[in-house]
């Protein structure tokens, strides 16, 4: 019911908000709840109703006599500036549609390990001045953090270089990442199908990669409060790291068609809902001041001011992850309502 609500504002945004325009806008979409209701009871599917509801009632200037606005509909109306924009461009072919979701899908593991291997990337540095200094590696401190800054830029270069090849696979596709297109209601329904087929994947992926990233500080605050060495401390940073980018592995890969969905049925003009954000504004709202809380209490209490620092880089990896994961629920969500 949302994608028809959402293509009668469309149709309707190019006018001015008159009282019988309004009104009229009602009468046809208590039509359209009745077509769509009526489908369903006869055994058709939600995207076989939709589909249909849009392709019999998705016209405004042929349904105009009925609901009595054709002079209203007047040409010299000035259209609004979405769908101003939109009138620009062509609508979007299937054939278009399922060439971007064949290069979404050809890219997904790639574009995920390169987002890995950001993360991981401060491991070697993180770690190997700290195991040197100990003792653990025969090296100097000096030299493990030469190493370790060689191992950073290395991740990093590979990281930069697999997401510049796998764009290059997506630039045929960019008007439809820009919204440069027309809706296709065909193509809306066939990428939500597609979405809705691959939904169950992304789910499990989402619940595992939510429960990695939940459980990445335990190894550090564990070795932090139990064992008394800092080398222990930094290998529960590492670990930290590692949850993190694991997470990202299992749920990147598993996005791409519902990605495909949220693009496809955009278009030009498309407003960007802001409450998808609310969870993350939530969630910030106490984290910061809790990891404020901690980095004291640490520092204070263990007398850890020289390696309590990690803190911040760490709360920074783990609150990026954690954004992700909300942003994931809210469009979840928001795909259910």
């Amino acid at each position: 019911m949302n994608v028809i609500i959402a293509y009668l504002d469309a149709m309707f945004s190019a006018y001015p908000q008159t009282p019988r325009l309004l009104e009229a806008k009602a009468e046809l979409q208590q039509m359209m709840d009745d077509a769509y209701t009526s489908l369903i009871a006869e055994g058709h599917s939600d995207n076989e109703a939709v589909g249909q509801v849009i392709r019999d009632f998705g016209n405004l200037e042929e349904l105009a006599p009925v609901l009595g606005i054709t002079s209203d509909l007047t040409p010299q109306t000035a259209p609004a500036a979405p769908v101003a924009a939109a009138a620009r461009y062509a609508p979007l072919s299937m054939d278009e549609a399922r060439g971007y979701g064949d290069a979404l899908h050809a890219i997904r593991f790639r574009l995920s390990t390169a987002i890995a291997l950001f993360v991981l990337s401060p491991a070697a540095i993180i770690s190997l001045p700290v195991a040197a200094s100990s003792g653990i590696l025969p090296i100097t401190e000096g030299v493990g953090v030469f190493i370790g800054l060689l191992i950073l830029l290395v991740l990093v270069a590979i990281g930069v270089v697999v997401i510049v090849a796998t764009s290059r696979e997506t630039a045929p596709y960019d008007h439809i990442s820009e919204g440069r297109f027309a809706l296709n209601p065909a193509v809306t329904r066939w990428a939500n199908a597609l979405a809705a087929e691959h939904e169950r994947a992304r789910i499990r992926a989402l619940q595992i990669a939510v429960a990695l990233w939940i459980l990445a500080p335990i190894p550090l605050i564990a070795f932090a409060l139990l064992l008394d060495d800092s080398v222990w401390t930094i290998l529960g940073v590492v670990l930290v790291l590692v949850f993190v980018a694991s997470g990202l592995a299992v749920l990147l890969p598993h996005t791409w068609a519902n990605t495909l969905a949220e693009e496809v049925g955009a278009g030009a003009g498309s407003l960007t809902d802001d409450s998808e954000r609310s969870i993350v504004s939530v969630i910030a709202a106490f984290y910061w001041p809790l990891l404020t809380a901690i980095f004291l209490a640490w520092s204070f209490i263990g007398n850890a001011w020289g390696i309590s620092w990690v803190v911040w880089p760490v709360g920074a990896v783990l609150f990026g992850a954690i954004a992700a994961g909300g942003s994931a629920v809210e469009t979840y969500r928001g795909a259910r309502r």
